[in-house]
């Protein structure tokens, strides 16, 4: 089994990484989850791929012990943390231990991409010239994590952030009721598991999705 860390409090190189990662993976044998306790247990293997990818988001000693245990050899299990994680932390000492892949990401002086995110949360059509230029910067496998973000946050209140980030995405959420954001998602998982097997050019597949969520309907 293979174990990654990803962890800092710069979210887009964070969540980079991390579509960075699931591009090797079948989308259907992507299992995301967040605040992972104790009660953790593997998923079954997909029925599409012998690969899987499980990605549990700020775990806690116990589940890091239960993933460090697992011995399946095609199984992934990427950990990621939304924050930075200091030398002393027990979770990373003990992920030091047994020589996890290990990405920090606390500063960086790339392009941002949550202007296009904003831009997309007002349905501002000038979010197509906007995607036009973070498509060449960070590719289409890197603005579908982005965009699952980008509904995820509307979903579940971010834990961190300014008062000011939290009243934008209330505002944003005026344009974006439950069963839109519920529809968009499945969209987002039907794009790119249709890009990875081919049956849609990566761009065009993308270019659709922000189109859809610009949409009214």
């Amino acid at each position: 089994m293979n174990i990654v860390l990803v962890h800092g409090s710069f979210q887009s190189a964070v969540l980079k990484k991390i579509g960075e990662v699931k591009s090797n993976f079948d989308p259907l044998a992507v299992t995301e989850i967040s605040d992972a306790g104790s009660g953790f247990s593997y998923s079954s293997p997909s029925l599409f791929s012998e690969k899987r990818l499980i990605i549990l988001e700020n775990p806690d000693l116990k589940t890091v012990e239960k993933v460090i245990e697992e011995k399946s050899p095609e199984l992934t299990v990427l950990i990621k943390f939304s924050k930075y994680l200091e030398k002393s932390s027990a979770i990373l000492k003990r992920l030091v231990e047994v020589k996890t892949e290990i990405f920090v990401f606390e500063e960086s002086d790339q392009t941002s991409v949550f202007p296009f995110l904003d831009m997309l949360g007002n349905l501002n059509k000038k979010a197509m010239v906007e995607f036009e230029r973070n498509y060449l910067e960070f590719g289409g496998q890197y603005i579908l994590t982005m965009l699952a973000y980008f509904l995820r946050r509307m979903v579940q209140r971010p834990k961190t952030g300014s008062d000011f980030m939290r009243q934008k995405i209330e505002f944003q959420k005026i344009n974006f009721s439950l069963d839109k954001i519920t529809q968009l998602y499945r969209v987002i998982l039907d794009t790119d598991f249709r890009i990875k097997q081919g049956l849609i050019e990566e761009k065009l597949g993308v270019t659709l999705l922000v189109q859809k969520i610009l949409s009214a309907d």
